[in-house]
């Protein structure tokens, strides 16, 4: 049992180095967190005024670097006329909400809220037995056998993610949560793609 595990745990980690390359969109938003937090800091006498900048900075480009391809999927299942509400509700609303809240705590559990309603939409797919979210993201033949145990693995990643946000904010300071958040795409997706990865190893199609 234990050598199991631990060749399990092994294969895991080794799915890290076959990672490819990151796509800008989701290196940019974090390096220009990472360079203007300093910066405003500097030029900015109220730390909570800097946080907020940094935040909307980072939040709005990443947004802008995901709309097209948020557009494209949603209009594959939904009309025109809904496309747009939706796109504008997710983004250009939800970004805006925060900035007139002006409080750094509510952009912190926002994405504790997102990872939380990422984690209930999979929940809802391993109740119903449909596992579309998964279909819908790994579409190819090959990961068909990995439905169910990917959509579970995606429930418990999600809730890790929320259990993580939450603990860095009650434990560390803001700076330290806004180099995690710029840093988070990167490290979320050499995660998931290990995650994926793995699974697609023990239950894909001629696995």
């Amino acid at each position: 049992m234990l050598a199991t595990t631990c060749d399990s745990v092994a294969q895991f980690f080794r799915s890290f180095r076959r990672t490819t390359p990151f796509p800008v969109e989701i290196l940019l938003p974090g390096v220009l967190i990472l360079f203007a937090w300093p910066l405003l800091r500097i030029w900015l006498d109220d730390a909570r005024t800097a946080f907020m900048v940094a935040f909307v900075l980072g939040m709005g480009l990443r947004l802008a670097m995901k709309s097209r391809l948020m557009i494209i999927r949603t209009r594959a299942h939904v009309s025109g006329p809904a496309t747009v509400a939706l796109i504008l509700l997710a983004g250009p609303g939800a970004l805006g909400l925060l900035i007139l809240s002006a409080e750094p705590l509510l952009c912190q559990r926002f994405l504790s809220l997102y990872f939380g309603f990422a984690a209930a939409l999979y929940a809802i797919d391993v109740v119903d037995g449909s596992y579309a979210i998964n279909r819908l993201r790994w579409p190819q033949p090959e990961m068909r056998g990995t439905d169910a145990v990917l959509t579970r693995v995606m429930v418990i990643y999600n809730l890790a993610m929320v259990l993580a946000n939450e603990a860095l904010i009650h434990h560390a300071s803001q700076t330290t949560w806004l180099l995690y958040f710029g840093l988070l795409p990167l490290v979320s997706n050499l995660i998931r793609t290990a995650l994926v990865r793995r699974v697609q190893e023990s239950y894909g199609a001629g696995a």
